[in-house]
């Protein structure tokens, strides 16, 4: 009793579900290297299945956007504002929006990787994974980092993680250029849609490292205040 009446005066801690949304959003896009290494194959049969899968874990990760913003209350003792975990829920949520946006189109325009840049899309798309693996492992120290009243231990281990999502994010602009500058000669030779198709999927990956180096600098934030 005493502990619902505390409830209702101060709201639940809405750490644990912004973490189970980031535990989603990484399902999500943990599916991305088999479905590239399909679509390099051409295994249409799995990369759909694939993509459908991503579809209904995209569709989990929103469920739980919507049960969190829809709960979090508007007063509850927390060292940062509702606003703060409300911009880092977006933002964590793009990254599953994102990862359906790539498959899909992907899948629709049955894209056929050139051989020149087949390897370094995958490369490309499994450092988007590890990025978002290692913005889920900053987010999940949230608790901790509040459990010890943001002890210096805590922060140097969440800011250590976030030097890694930054370093990942670095890579994948690296690798991006590697295959816009391979991906340039051999424009001529290719339908002039799929070569704007096939830098819009480049783009749309580099966005998901993006948008996991975001979710690494808003905890930044939220530690600084």
């Amino acid at each position: 009793m005493a502990k619902s009446i505390i409830d209702g005066l101060f709201g639940k801690s809405p750490i644990s579900p912004l973490q189970q949304h980031m535990t989603s959003v990484h399902s999500c896009i943990s599916e991305l290297t088999g479905f590239m290494v399909a679509i390099h194959a051409q295994d249409w049969d799995t990369a759909e299945s694939i993509r459908s899968l991503i579809g209904d874990k995209e569709g989990e990760a929103d469920k739980l956007k919507k049960k969190l913003r829809m709960g979090l209350p508007s007063t509850f003792m927390m060292p940062f504002s509702r606003r703060d975990l409300l911009d880092l829920l977006l933002i964590q949520d793009s990254i599953a929006n994102l990862t359906k946006d790539v498959s899909g189109l992907m899948v629709n325009r049955k894209m056929r990787l050139p051989d020149e840049i087949a390897d370094d899309m995958i490369e490309l798309t499994d450092v988007c994974i590890q990025t978002s693996a290692a913005a889920l492992k900053a987010v999940n120290e949230l608790d901790e980092v509040l459990e010890t009243a943001f002890g210096n231990r805590e922060r140097r281990l969440v800011s250590s993680i976030i030097s890694d999502i930054n370093d990942l994010e670095s890579r994948s602009d690296k690798i991006q250029h590697v295959i816009r500058t391979k991906l340039f000669p051999l424009e001529a030779g290719l339908p002039p849609v799929d070569v704007m198709f096939y830098y819009r999927a480049v783009e749309w990956l580099g966005e998901l490292a993006d948008a996991a180096q975001k979710v690494g600098s808003r905890l930044e934030v939220l530690l600084s205040k």
